[in-house]
């Protein structure tokens, strides 16, 4: 290779990485659906071997990303950060909230709780208070006690999981679409036609008859 070549195979090999670090694959992963050995991927990586073309569009497949990103010509999504550890705190304190409530809802003092489930009064008020995580076997263990289950501790209506299961169930319908209505939606130039049927959608069918009605009007 010239150095021109070379300046290309090391372009390209960032942009292979880059692509594997933002799915989170391994090199290993990455040469074992190539089918060459892990050395020859890192050294594709370091621009010092030149995979095919045919390879490209399966690691573009494997890590989800557009071939658009080999081509320098497409800017990879920044995942957003999250304080794992500020969440788990307050998560741990909602659970607890929700526990102490379900349980003065069913009438029950935490010492009735607490010898039902086989732990001692502090270990539950612990758990109440957020200072401790619930392990989720006990967690079954005491929705039950306390007539509810365990969907009720789910954070799933607002707040990060449910933002992430949202997503998930958007992107599973979307989908589960025909393939051409998918073409469709997701050509920026029809969405003045979505947002239009958006609209339509919440008027009341007295309202849709009166458009359909000028419609006709117009087109007769």
């Amino acid at each position: 290779m010239n150095e021109q070549e070379r300046d290309r195979a090391r372009t390209l090999g960032a942009l292979i990485q880059q692509a594997r670090n933002h799915a989170r694959r391994s090199v290993e992963e990455c040469a074992r659906i190539l089918g060459m050995p892990a050395e020859t991927f890192a050294a594709a990586e370091a621009g010092e071997h030149v995979v095919s073309l045919p390879e490209l569009e399966a690691l573009a497949i494997y890590l989800d990303v557009p071939m658009a990103h080999f081509w320098g010509s497409y800017k990879l999504p920044q995942p957003k950060e999250l304080d794992y550890g500020i969440l788990l705190a307050l998560r741990h304190k909602i659970v607890g909230g929700l526990l102490r409530q379900s349980r003065l809802d069913a009438g029950q003092g935490p010492e009735e709780v607490a010898e039902a489930v086989g732990i001692s009064v502090d270990e539950l008020l612990a758990y109440e208070s957020g200072e401790q995580a619930i392990p989720y076997l006990l967690l079954e263990k005491l929705a039950r006690q306390v007539g509810q289950s365990v969907d009720t501790f789910l954070d799933d209506a607002r707040g990060p999981l449910g933002r992430h299961e949202a997503a998930n169930e958007r992107q599973r319908r979307f989908q589960e679409l025909p393939t051409d209505v998918q073409s469709f939606v997701s050509k920026p130039a029809n969405i003045n036609y979505l947002e239009t049927a958006m609209r339509l959608s919440e008027l009341d069918v007295d309202k849709l008859r009166t458009i359909a009605a000028s419609i006709l009007e117009i087109t007769y």
